[in-house]
């Protein structure tokens, strides 16, 4: 491999890195879905959206140097794996999406299901004339 570049090498070993991170990351919201762990899940999406904007940022540095000579890179074992990774994410994400949508529908559901009842509920108020005689102030 002494005919790659070495700081292109070091950066395509970081990306590597970085996607194996959003890989595990998003196999955990996966199991949290699946275990209907909703509490812990928005901070974990927000873990997560911090993970590819850092591998966004990442990219913008690398993919001007692998493009250079893409050829010889995509026969390179890390540019292999970082496709691997990368595929693997958005396959997840397929599968995850269309629970997500699911959840956000049933969620949606419930709120205006309450507000609904607030809204209810908002209609038995006293008239404020017949709430000053209840509290036993003149």
């Amino acid at each position: 491999m002494s005919g790659f570049n070495a700081q292109t090498e070091k950066l395509l070993a970081f990306s590597v890195e970085q996607y194996r991170e959003l890989y595990q990351h998003s196999q955990k919201l996966a199991q949290m879905l699946g275990k209907s762990e909703f509490s812990r899940i928005q901070e974990h999406a927000s873990e997560l959206q911090q993970l590819q904007s850092a591998a966004s940022r990442q990219d913008e540095l690398l993919l001007p140097l692998l493009k250079i000579d893409l050829p010889a890179w995509e026969g390179h074992t890390l540019y292999r794996m970082r496709m691997k990774f990368i595929n693997s994410i958005l396959e997840l994400n397929e599968l995850l999406l269309p629970k997500i949508r699911g959840i956000m529908a049933v969620t949606s559901a419930e709120l205006d299901q309450l507000h609904g009842g607030r809204m209810a509920l908002a209609g038995y108020a006293m008239p404020k004339a017949d709430q000053r005689g209840l509290r036993g102030v003149g």
